[in-house]
């Protein structure tokens, strides 16, 4: 009885230890506005932000200080803004209406030129956009499934229409030859730039709803609509590991591989945030994000190192979050 005793002790400090909930530390940064914000997008070194806020404005901001460097003119503002982008090198500000991109020029806050796209289908919007890391390329993606793959300098556009619904995820390799998409058709896949065939395609049940890639390109996490989680190669999309979690459905939105470690960052429908591990998938935790209103979520997330993470809400809130608790799990 009394050996007994003790592997029934041992079983629940094992478990104890395993549930014991991880503390992060975290700090609010500032309110970018009362607004909130519609669209959000760091830019590739974190400096840098963009916006498109409930008031339908478009800002640019200094992250440091929280300071509005440039405001698109209202009357240039497009009625129906699709997407927003910074380019990597931070000259660029991108915004896509239904059927256009606009280039704006950071340094002399000036509209530079408006290139036009469509799909395979009469009246098909933007739905997602990219521009290359040279700004030389953009893949501009639209709802009826069509991808475009327009040189910027030589103005060819290449269109094919790899997807049957609309494609809200798209991301650039770090030398703008290679590019990620996913639909809600439940394809996500690896194209070379100007080649209609993929280097490989993975099929979901469901739409996909969430994708991220890392820093080198060497792997990717994605989402259905259910209950499919994967962390893959992206040499060939080989299965790394799925996400494990103790609930029956999770909703997954933003993700963000945390640079220079094994951690993922993903939030949810509602105002929290978890983190990861890429090579068991084991959930190490969750957290509630600072909120105003009921039903905040993240729009963005950057982090320059593996040691903070900062995000931004919907109600235009900036967080940093202290990531060492993490370092040993």
């Amino acid at each position: 009885m009394r050996l007994r005793g003790w592997l029934i002790l041992l079983c629940v400090l094992v478990l104890s230890a395993c549930n014991e909930e991880i503390q992060l530390s975290k700090g609010n940064i500032g309110r970018l506005n009362d607004s909130g914000i519609a669209i959000g997008h760091f830019s590739k070194d974190g400096t840098k932000l963009v916006t498109f806020d409930n008031q339908k404005q478009i800002q640019v901001w200094n992250v440091a200080d929280q300071q509005v460097e440039f405001t698109v003119p209202q009357d240039k503002t497009p009625e129906f803004v699709r997407d927003i982008a910074l380019s990597e090198d931070l000259q660029m500000l991108v915004i896509a209406s239904e059927t256009e991109l606009a280039f704006w020029s950071l340094s002399k806050g000036k509209l530079v030129t408006k290139v036009a796209f469509g799909g395979v289908t009469p009246g098909a919007v933007i739905t997602a956009m990219a521009i290359s890391p040279k700004n030389d390329k953009a893949i501009v993606a639209m709802a009826d499934g069509t991808i475009n793959m327009a040189d910027l300098h030589t103005q060819i556009n290449n269109r094919f229409a790899p997807h049957s619904r609309p494609v809200q995820h798209v991301f650039w390799d770090d030398k703008g030859e290679l590019f990620v998409t996913g639909a809600q058709d439940g394809k996500l896949a690896l194209w070379k730039f100007g080649s209609a065939e993929p280097i490989f395609m993975k099929e979901f049940d469901h739409r996909v709803t969430s994708v991220a890639v890392r820093d080198d390109f060497s792997a990717l996490f994605a989402s259905d609509a259910l209950n499919e989680q994967v962390v893959a190669s992206l040499t060939d999309g080989q299965s790394i590991s799925e996400l494990q979690y103790m609930s029956r459905f999770k909703v997954f939105r933003k993700a963000l591989f945390i640079k220079g470690s094994e951690l993922l960052a993903t939030s949810s429908s509602k105002s929290h945030l978890s983190i990861w591990n890429t090579q068991s998938g084991e959930e190490l935790g969750t957290w509630q994000i600072s909120f105003v209103h009921d039903g905040a979520t993240i729009v963005d997330m950057y982090a320059a190192d593996r040691h903070t993470l900062v995000t931004l809400s919907s109600d235009g809130i900036l967080e940093a979050w202290t990531l060492n608790a993490l370092a040993q799990r």
